[in-house]
């Protein structure tokens, strides 16, 4: 057994970081929720297909369409 997993054990691991492979690698409970670590993580090429992917299912379901501020559109 490594560190983190002796860490995981007896406390919550969540991951400080805009870097959504090594999220993917350890693994943690939850994540940030910094904006700045998010605007950063979005402008990197690799993740690219995940705004992409996040714009087409907004336009798909207008879900929030109501929400003020949003750009919506009635």
């Amino acid at each position: 057994m490594n560190q983190l997993d002796g860490i995981k054990q007896f406390t919550t691991v969540v991951a400080d970081s805009g870097d959504i492979e090594s999220i993917r690698h350890y693994q943690p409970q939850d994540a940030t929720t910094n904006p700045s670590l998010l605007l950063k993580a979005a402008g990197l090429e690799q993740y690219g297909h995940l705004i992409e992917d996040a714009i087409a299912w907004g336009k798909k379901t207008r879900r929030y369409a109501g929400t003020a501020g949003c750009g919506s559109q009635r």
